[in-house]
């Protein structure tokens, strides 16, 4: 019963530290976001960035290109043709 005891004390140190941390962190977000969220290399956001353990990570954006109103025109006329064509042959689906 005396190793359970100890056992249960450790985990809750252990979870005080990480409240503490926790509310350390959302403490800096709160400012950070008071004063505008403007960002520097050495501001809070940069450290609570760095110190979230799951990141999710996005891939770099591609440039859209542009379609010209006469290739969005052409393309609604071919999906116009291909469910009429779809309609009279009485499917439901594609």
């Amino acid at each position: 019963m005396n190793d359970r005891k100890r056992l249960l004390e450790l985990a809750l140190k252990g979870l005080q530290v990480e409240r503490d941390q926790l509310s350390r962190q959302i403490t800096e977000i709160e400012a950070e976001l008071r004063k505008g969220g403007g960002r520097s290399a050495r501001t809070g956001s940069a450290r609570v960035a760095a110190s979230v353990t799951t990141v999710k990570t996005v891939a770099p954006s591609r440039k859209r290109r542009k379609m010209s109103a006469a290739a969005r025109k052409k393309l609604s006329e071919a999906a116009k043709r291909r469910w009429a064509v779809s309609k009279k042959a009485g499917k439901k689906t594609l």
